[in-house]
């Protein structure tokens, strides 16, 4: 079964295999003495091994281990120990030998090793959601290891039970292949991708937390729903974000994610909803691909996506409509759009990115790419609105146009403020062009209360208040906050409202 036959509706299979096993070891008489051997390399039945909580259980879950010696040659290992030494929750039991290092362990000659792993329930004390370790194989001149993985506090845990390939890319995943609606009575833990089938959806509700192992995500063929009822405020958001919880990785970018970045949503995936919702601490936030139909993949709204380390908001010829979102410091773009239909209303998008060099701005709007020979190819840009939005941030010009003449490029900014060069070199746009730029506010401050907090906030010298447009604003009464907007007459630009 490969990973794209698992798009579609597909079996579960539990990866946990519980029980314990009696190792019965057996010896054989040898007339010669054996030859031991140090091996350059051994192979292990797994490279990561996960155990399940012990919250529920008395005592803890037992995991197999089985090391392979393919050489010709008897191997002695002089030691096996974990990566966190003495301090371990871990603890093994080799050839009958239980302790936190077990040293000249012995494997004939195309034989192998079976080692059992438990985890002790003084993991309840770690600070981590996920405690994690490493079983360390030294050999001479050569080290190994195999991961090792449980949970440190109560939630739910989604492990991958499947392994497919993408070119160099080795993808692990578990496929929900019905319509899933999760709890939000504890924490969700992802390790590998969650793919949601062409025939299914996934229900996440109001104030759900859901915590992303690095590289790990969610890819999506059928559809989700994040706070489906609209239940969660601003205060009390669903939030996807990454499992370190110490507090220096609070607003660290890029922990989760991987190259296929945080939340894929396929080509083929419509009538997504996202909203009153945090994520944060990705490569790529959300990440919208092809879709060459009408209707639109994904509906945003309340929606903050923070510190990415490339992309926060990823179109790919997609089809959305956003209201109420705030994308802010992105390592490389804070909005891509590469052709599709798009439309943002009170929008906010700020690049102050604290990390590090950013050379590109906070959008960037193209209707081509280049292939892998030099050729340009279209993608053409049908529709992309932006209507009483703010795009501001640190760069000189936060506004890229990329326009091939042979493609569509249909954009307009209604009523926005923006940090643009006003007059490019390449002449890409013409602020003085009514059908793209109208009632504009050139570089003129927004006045964020604290760009370094992610507080969008408008503050009292902000020349974003009172500027928007009325027809926009009657379509989005209420901002981010769920504040009336209009509190001076004429509503401010931007996802949030000014109220004195």
């Amino acid at each position: 079964m490969t990973f794209k036959q698992s798009l579609d509706l597909h079996p579960m299979r539990n990866i946990l295999f519980l029980g314990f096993l009696i190792l019965l070891v057996s010896v054989s008489c040898r007339k010669d003495p054996v030859e031991i051997r140090n091996a350059t390399e051994l192979e292990f039945s797994q490279d990561t091994v996960f155990l399940d909580t012990v919250f529920s259980t008395i005592g803890s879950s037992t995991r197999i281990l089985k090391v392979y010696n393919r050489s010709n040659n008897d191997v002695k290992i002089p030691a096996i120990r974990f990566g966190k030494g003495t301090s371990s929750y871990f603890r093994m039991n080799v050839n009958g030998i239980s302790g936190k290092e077990i040293l000249n362990t012995e494997i004939l000659a195309k034989d192998s090793l079976y080692i059992l792993l438990e985890v002790t329930a003084d993991v309840l004390g770690a600070s981590e959601l996920l405690y994690t370790d490493s079983l360390v194989f030294n050999l001479e001149g050569n080290s190994q290891d195999v991961k090792l993985v449980t949970l440190a506090k109560d939630a739910f845990f989604h492990l991958p039970n499947q392994t497919d390939t993408l070119g160099n890319l080795i993808l692990r995943y578990k496929v929900i292949a019905n319509d899933t609606s999760w709890s939000n009575s504890k924490p969700h833990v992802v390790y590998g991708y969650i793919l949601v089938a062409s025939n299914a959806k996934l229900s996440i509700p109001e104030e759900t937390q859901v915590h992303f192992h690095s590289g790990s995500g969610i890819i999506v063929a059928g559809s989700i729903e994040v706070d489906p009822l609209g239940l969660s405020t601003y205060d009390r958001p669903v939030v996807f974000q990454g499992d370190r919880l110490e507090p220096w990785y609070e607003d660290v970018p890029g922990q989760w994610g991987g190259l296929l970045g945080g939340i894929l949503l396929l080509g083929e995936s419509t009538n997504n909803i996202i909203q009153n919702t945090i994520i944060k601490n990705a490569t790529i936030g959300l990440r919208i691909d092809s879709n060459n139909t009408g209707n639109s993949n994904v509906s945003l709204k309340n929606l903050r996506i923070y510190n990415s380390s490339r992309v926060g908001l990823y179109g790919g010829f997609a089809h959305l409509q956003a209201e109420n979102t705030v994308v802010a410091n992105s390592g490389l773009y804070n909005l891509y759009v590469l052709g599709g239909r798009y439309r943002f209303i009170h929008c906010t998008f700020a690049n102050y990115w604290p990390f590090g060099t950013r050379n590109t701005p906070s959008i960037g709007l193209f209707n081509f790419f280049e292939d892998g020979e030099g050729n340009r190819r279209t993608r053409d840009v049908i529709d992309c609105y932006f209507g009483n939005c703010v795009v501001y941030g640190s760069q000189n010009s936060e506004v890229v146009i990329g326009e091939e003449l042979t493609g569509l490029m249909n954009y307009k900014f209604n009523s926005a403020l923006l940090r643009i060069e006003p007059q490019p070199e390449d002449n890409s746009y013409d602020l003085t062009d009514l059908n793209r730029f109208e009632n504009i506010f050139i570089n003129q401050d927004p006045n964020f209360v604290n760009v370094l907090r992610n507080n969008y906030d408008l503050d009292t010298l902000s020349n974003a208040m009172d500027r928007a447009n009325l027809i926009d604003g009657a379509l989005v009464p209420l901002d981010i906050k769920g504040q009336f907007r209009s509190f001076n007459g004429i509503p401010d630009l931007g996802a949030y409202e000014r109220i004195e």
